[in-house]
């Protein structure tokens, strides 16, 4: 296959691939959300220090 096309194989191969990187991704984006929201119920400012300004 000197002319660039994938066979069979690597066609379902990349077609897995490409699904299996989508669904990575919008697993990050859920618990990079889920993250997010986790951090700013549950932050704690700290008292306030003298030299802010």
């Amino acid at each position: 296959m000197t002319t660039g096309e994938l066979s069979a194989t690597e066609r379902r191969e990349l077609e897995w691939l490409r699904k299996e990187n989508k669904l990575l991704r919008a697993e990050k984006e859920m618990l990079l959300r889920i993250a997010t929201e986790y951090a700013l119920e549950h932050r704690n400012p700290g008292p306030p220090r003298e030299n802010d300004g």
